[in-house]
């Protein structure tokens, strides 16, 4: 991302506790005050500097490490927790591939849903931008079975449509 902003300023602006992930705004007067610790309507922290908004761990990167990469994953999924062992620099794949479950997930586990020709479960599994397995269930599968190594160590036979009726 780029940004004229720098750790010479984010460090003259603000204190970090690593242990806690509270970034405090400083002030001339000595005190202190928590910024970006409510979440806005994407869920994460802001903060403004220079009348420019930013989200909170992405400043606490840029205080810790002193460059700002194009993505950063907080590694619980809870977008508030700013601790800096919470935060890791991932790609953009990377990225997308540590969120919860769907909303409209019935069967509780991540790529696995109920296929309504078939009757089965499917569960699935997908590899740079292709769907590489596939396995039905007749009940909803335990979650070893469902788990990648699980999956990749069943009897799968991989065709054209990535598609496997056993």
């Amino acid at each position: 991302m780029k940004t004229d902003l720098t750790q010479e300023r984010v460090r003259e602006l603000f204190d970090y506790d690593e242990e806690s992930g509270i970034l405090d705004r400083k002030f001339k007067s000595g005190k202190r005050k928590p910024v970006g610790n409510k979440p806005s309507r994407n869920g994460y922290g802001q903060v403004k500097i220079d009348k420019k908004t930013y989200l909170t761990h992405r400043i606490i990167w840029l205080w810790m490490y002193g460059s700002l990469p194009e993505f950063i994953d907080h590694i619980n999924q809870d977008k508030m927790d700013n601790r800096i062992e919470n935060l890791r620099e991932v790609s953009k794949s990377e990225n997308q591939h540590n969120h919860g479950l769907r909303r409209d997930n019935s069967s509780g586990f991540p790529g696995v849903s109920w296929h309504k020709r078939s009757k089965k479960y499917i569960a699935q599994i997908f590899l740079v931008y292709q769907l590489a397995k596939i396995k039905f269930h007749p009940t909803n599968p335990t979650i070893q079975q469902l788990s990648p190594e699980g999956i990749l160590q069943s009897k799968i036979i991989n065709n054209e449509k990535g598609l496997n009726f056993e």
